[in-house]
């Protein structure tokens, strides 16, 4: 049986044939896990903490969506099944441990173990990712895609000021454009690549974008904004605001993108 159909149902995909002209994609967006793996060995609150799932950002994702007629792409399990944001030997593509939390459901893998979650939960989502991108490039001009996360305010001893913050690594043109267009009100604290860079490698936005000429960007919402439903409503809001501007604005974002790494490979040669 293909993989893919296999385990379709591992990948949420909201308006295929959306109008808008840009792509969200969420590679942390649930909890679940599927009933033969037993939850990992953890319960389901070990499960919805943070180590489990980017909190409440599927859910502003879904408001974008729906009032924009955008296309997304979401996970359906959790990243401590695998994570599908990492290189697939990357060693926190499956964690025996995180954040203090032993998973025992992750612990001694063999390699038939391992690499059967690759083929059944990793590969199947990022076929989904670049057919979404195939689609998304052959039906709009100028096109962008943004990769949706949300991240704790407090991580060990780091404290993060930020309300949300950026991930770039080939341009930051879309970025700055993102940043400018929440920072209107100016009633926010956006990070340029903070609390994480992509300028050491983000996996999914590099496998899916680098050299194509597609602007793109993270955004990591920091999640104490997201943990009630007013909270979400309001980042829904801000996003759909934010993400209508870059729409109208993406053929400039677009050139602005292209000539960075046109002058980036030129000093490269």
């Amino acid at each position: 049986m293909d993989k893919d159909n296999a385990a379709q149902g591992n990948v949420e995909i909201i308006n295929p044939d959306g109008k808008f002209p840009g792509l969200m994609v969420c590679d942390h967006a649930a909890s679940a896990v599927p009933d033969i793996f037993e939850n990992l060995g953890l319960s389901v609150e070990e499960l919805n903490k943070h180590i489990g799932i980017d909190i409440g950002i599927a859910d502003v994702v879904r408001i974008v969506a729906r009032e924009l007629d955008m296309p997304a792409v979401l996970t359906r399990y959790s990243r401590l099944l695998i994570d599908c944001n990492r290189w697939t030997r990357d060693p926190r593509l499956i964690l025996a441990e995180s954040d203090g939390i032993r998973i025992p459901g992750n612990a001694d893998l063999n390699e038939e173990q391992f690499q059967h979650r690759i083929d059944t939960y990793f590969w199947p989502y990022h076929r989904s990712v670049k057919r979404a991108v195939e689609k998304l490039t052959g039906t709009h001009s100028h096109p962008f895609i943004l990769f949706m996360h949300s991240c704790t305010r407090q991580l060990g001893s780091e404290y993060r000021p930020w309300d949300a913050g950026t991930i770039w690594n080939e341009s930051n043109a879309l970025s700055s454009a993102l940043i400018g267009a929440l920072n209107r009100n100016g009633d926010l604290k956006i990070g340029d690549n903070m609390p994480y860079s992509g300028r050491g490698g983000a996996f999914t936005l590099d496998f899916h974008t680098w050299g194509t000429g597609i602007p793109a960007c993270g955004i990591e919402i920091v999640n104490d904004g997201l943990v009630s439903s007013e909270g979400v409503k309001a980042w829904g809001e801000r996003m759909t605001d934010a993400i209508r501007h870059l729409g109208e604005t993406r053929k400039q974002i677009w050139e602005q993108h292209n000539a960075r790494t046109s002058a980036q490979n030129y000093a490269l040669a």
